[in-house]
């Protein structure tokens, strides 16, 4: 099964990008546009896993999550990777409580090395794809480079399994890990 460790969003933060989605779209923006439903944060992206990892991973998800308390975080802005000139992703910023985002992402990263997972090397950098593969050429998005969309609660973390289903990806929650910070 192919999995990953993200954070989803609520309604109207999905809803708000899909209307950022539209917007670019009528600036003249073509690629592939991200669903509304799959609109998620990516904390860890693991690939293949076995079936039989199922329980390991539900075990690292519950510890780490109760380790952390619940934050806020801001969505908005857009950006893209690697650059504007050579666009693969076009995303959305995050930012707010970043230093509890990484601590979280930190635990995770650590956790799932340690029991032999075989995990991303590149440096973590928050954010949420809208549009891959954009074309941007000729187009002016700079009415909305630093539009605000809204605010979450992280107060959870999930696994999901991501499927191709009729020639489109979804994504299945598999668990949900409450943050839980316990003092002490």
């Amino acid at each position: 099964m192919r999995v990953f460790i993200g954070i989803d969003l609520p309604a109207e933060v999905k809803r708000a990008l899909y209307d950022l989605q539209s917007e670019i779209m009528n600036l003249g923006v073509r690629g592939s546009f991200k669903s509304q439903e799959n609109f998620h944060i990516t904390l860890e992206f693991l690939g293949e896993v076995d079936c039989a990892a199922q329980p390991v991973l539900i075990e690292v998800l519950s510890g780490v999550a109760s380790k952390h308390k619940p934050f806020l975080l801001n969505i908005g802005g857009i950006g893209v990777f690697p650059s504007f000139r050579r666009p693969h992703t076009l995303w959305t910023a995050v930012d707010g409580d970043l230093s509890e985002l990484n601590k979280l992402r930190d635990d995770l990263h650590l956790e799932l090395g340690n029991k032999g997972f075989l995990l991303e090397k590149r440096p973590f950098t928050p954010h949420l794809t809208i549009i891959s593969h954009p074309k941007l050429a000729a187009v002016d998005l700079s009415g909305i480079r630093a539009k605000k969309l809204g605010e979450l609660m992280v107060a959870e973390i999930t696994l999901f399994e991501s499927r191709a289903v009729g020639g489109k990806r979804t994504y299945e929650a598999l668990y949900t890990a409450g943050l839980e910070e316990v003092d002490g």
